[in-house]
């Protein structure tokens, strides 16, 4: 049977959340009972006073430069490195052992130029087996880099501090894992701490590498780098705004939807934040941990501060001019680290409480005034139904949504896809939405 939605006039108003504002967004698919969805709980859960407690003890250790000391116990990024492992353990044992804990080995090439010798880099990571009890299935990993980096570059033996960079975007990483490690999720999570970030994205690149190479399933990716300043080099403070980075080849690409999910996300369940999508990779001329599961084909994002302050990164800790640089923990800010835990939380919790998306639509429109779509069933057993959103071609987000559809093919009279862009998703029993499925041809 095919359902068919009549978009004009009342029944417009009633498929569109507000069509004008960038921030009115496209409204979720109403849940059975709004009070059994456990992801507010979750979020809610998340503690500031915890993050600045990590970002301290990693500033702690004075540098955690990849080239830096790895036998003492209390400086260095081996010292570093083994404190992040007993963290996650320790997260594990109050789960029960739900949280299965690994590291991985690479080798780290010294940067271009310099004459040291590679050494070894080691990722942590924290596993969260999913409900589907597929181990390579579907699976999503949030990321922060635990190396840390001052001028000189190739001196691994000054202090480099590292607190925003990136000691921010990793007490991020295990704050999700304290909040989201005993909770019951269909699809597989990662935490994912990786090293030589600084030197050319080891940590990330190996584990991409592995992924690929094992068949794992990534739906998407997210990594925190540099989220935890709120008062840019531009004098503006802002403790709201965190910058969401996406690349796209072609007009639909898989890393750009998952940019519109996170926005969504967020507006459903941190009110609080705004998320600024950015349809670029990264920032002009520099680059990051999403890279690399972009590069591979997988969805992948990068979150950063509204303002970054140049006078701090990477710079040794000194005054200059009655200037104090350095990248030192006094200027990161708890209460914003914790609004970005939650957005990551939003997106994560929501797209691994969700089915697996439709695995294919299609549509036919051409010489007609409708749009004729189709779609195949999502693998997931729990599927409450679909949604089919769309939007202009020149529109960012997505702008208009049916209501919830049982079947697998739906018609949407008066608009024709020789102007806009269609989408569906499969919605679960609490009304959590997958990514969106985007028809064959754009």
């Amino acid at each position: 049977m095919t359902t068919t939605w009549i978009v004009a006039s009342a029944a417009l108003a009633s498929l569109v959340l507000h069509r004008g504002s960038a921030q009115d967004g496209v409204a979720s698919a109403p849940a059975p009972a709004a009070a059994l969805d456990p992801v507010p709980e979750w979020l809610a859960a998340v503690r500031p006073e915890r993050l600045r407690a990590d970002v301290d003890r990693l500033v702690g250790f004075g540098t955690r430069h990849s080239f830096s000391e790895t036998e003492s116990e209390t400086r260095g990024v081996g010292a570093a490195r083994r404190w992040l492992e007993a963290e996650l353990r320790a997260i594990s044992a109050a789960t029960g052992g739900r949280l299965e804990v690994g590291t991985q080995t690479y080798t780290i090439e010294p940067r271009r130029g310099d004459d040291a010798e590679p050494v070894q880099g080691v990722n942590v990571f924290g596993f969260l087996p999913g409900t589907q009890g597929d181990r390579k299935g579907r699976t999503y990993v949030v990321s922060g880099h635990y190396d840390s980096l001052a001028v000189p570059f190739r001196d691994s033996t000054i202090d480099a501090p590292g607190a925003d960079d990136d000691a921010s975007g990793t007490a991020v990483v295990l704050e999700l894992a304290r909040v989201l490690a005993g909770s019951e999720l269909e699809a597989n999570l990662v935490f994912l701490c990786v090293a030589g970030e600084e030197q050319g994205l080891f940590g990330a690149k190996h584990y991409a590498q592995v992924a690929e190479e094992e068949g794992i399933e990534i739906d998407g990716m997210i990594t925190n780098d540099i989220v935890g300043g709120v008062e840019g080099g531009n004098g503006v403070r802002d403790d709201v705004t965190v910058r969401c980075f996406s690349a796209s080849e072609g007009l639909n690409g898989p890393s750009r939807e998952l940019a519109r999910s996170l926005k969504e996300a967020a507006e459903r369940y941190v009110p609080d934040a705004r998320v600024k999508l950015v349809f670029r990779l990264d920032r002009f001329g520099r680059g990051g941990d999403h890279k690399p599961f972009h590069d591979g084909g997988w969805p992948a994002v990068r979150l950063t501060e509204a303002n970054e302050n140049y006078s701090r990164q990477h710079k040794a800790v000194s005054v200059v001019d009655g200037v104090q640089e350095g990248d030192l923990a006094e200027h990161t800010d708890e209460h914003y680290m914790a609004r970005v835990a939650r957005v990551n939380g939003a997106l994560l919790a929501q797209l691994a409480l969700a089915p697996a998306r439709p695995p294919q639509l299609s549509l036919r429109a051409a010489l007609r005034y409708d749009t004729r779509l189709q779609w195949k069933a999502s693998p997931s057993e729990a599927v409450r139904g679909y949604v089919v959103v769309w939007r202009d071609t020149t529109a960012a987000e997505w702008q208009f949504k049916s209501p919830l559809i049982e079947d697998l093919e739906t018609v949407i009279d008066f608009v024709t896809a020789d102007s806009s862009f269609f989408g569906v998703r499969a919605v679960g029993p609490l009304g959590h939405e997958s990514r969106t499925t985007h028809a064959r041809r754009p």
